[in-house]
């Protein structure tokens, strides 16, 4: 799998809404700060939908305050688009789409020849057109710790049963959090705030992306993965309101 060319070209592809501190746009800013150019284009999934409103105030309601309250900011903030400015500051295109799949996005991506795709905090579920637009694949941030941790809101799910939470970088295929690991990195085990503990892995995370931009740009390949399969394979989901009472009575704060 070596990149053909010169210099290294990545896209990375995120959401237009999501429930991180500053709706994702401090961890971006790090991995656009640190790529030495290597990223050289950003595309938001469009998912910004107003219901979010009810979802954000029924959260604050039942007591997960952070969570409700920074969803309701993020949902102001995307929809002035933070992550644009971000793209202007660092001179990387910028490119909004409905889905990753769809005939725009793959015309894009195929046109662009990108060398790599790396997703962060999407829940896309990427069909084989986009996966097999760039020369090396695509590599996605699964918030868990595989081959065990599956699904979604795993690290919420580990710091509440005061288990080691953080993430693995995988690349992607057509089923969910499947494909090779390529590196698994461990935050805490201990951290009660779960908005604490998702500050915190914004400087792991840009630092195992600038270590794996790093590691490509001098071999000329992705590092040797791992086999991504576990016989007592453990699947969360995102929580509803009952499961959020819960983590808050186990002393988790939302």
């Amino acid at each position: 799998m070596d990149i053909i060319g010169e210099e290294l070209k990545v896209v990375l592809v995120t959401s237009q809404l999501n429930y991180m501190p500053k709706n994702y746009s401090k961890t971006i800013e790090g991995i656009l700060a640190s790529s030495d150019g290597r990223i050289t284009s950003l595309i938001e999934i469009e998912n910004l939908d107003y219901s979010y409103i009810k979802s954000g105030l029924g959260l604050i309601f039942y007591g997960a305050r952070n969570f409700g309250s920074q969803l309701l900011k993020n949902l102001i903030r995307a929809r002035f688009s933070s992550k644009k400015s971000l793209c202007d500051k660092y001179e990387v295109e910028h490119r909004m789409f409905k889905s990753i799949n769809n005939k725009e996005a793959v015309s894009y991506l195929n046109s662009e020849k990108f060398d790599l795709l790396i997703n962060l905090r999407t829940r896309c579920i990427y069909k084989r057109k986009a996966l097999e637009s760039t020369r090396l694949g695509c590599l996605n941030i699964h918030h868990g710790l595989l081959p065990k941790y599956r699904g979604t809101m795993c690290d919420l799910n580990a710091l509440s049963a005061g288990r080691s939470a953080g993430f693995s970088i995988h690349m992607m295929d057509e089923k969910i959090d499947n494909g090779d690991i390529i590196r698994v990195v461990e935050v805490s085990s201990s951290e009660r705030d779960y908005f604490k503990y998702l500050e915190q892995t914004r400087d792991f995370e840009v630092d195992a992306i600038k270590e794996l931009l790093d590691y490509i740009s001098e071999h000329n390949s992705l590092p040797k993965g791992l086999v991504n399969k576990s016989e007592d394979s453990i699947y969360t989901k995102t929580p509803d309101i009952s499961a959020v009472r819960d983590y808050i009575r186990k002393g988790m704060i939302l």
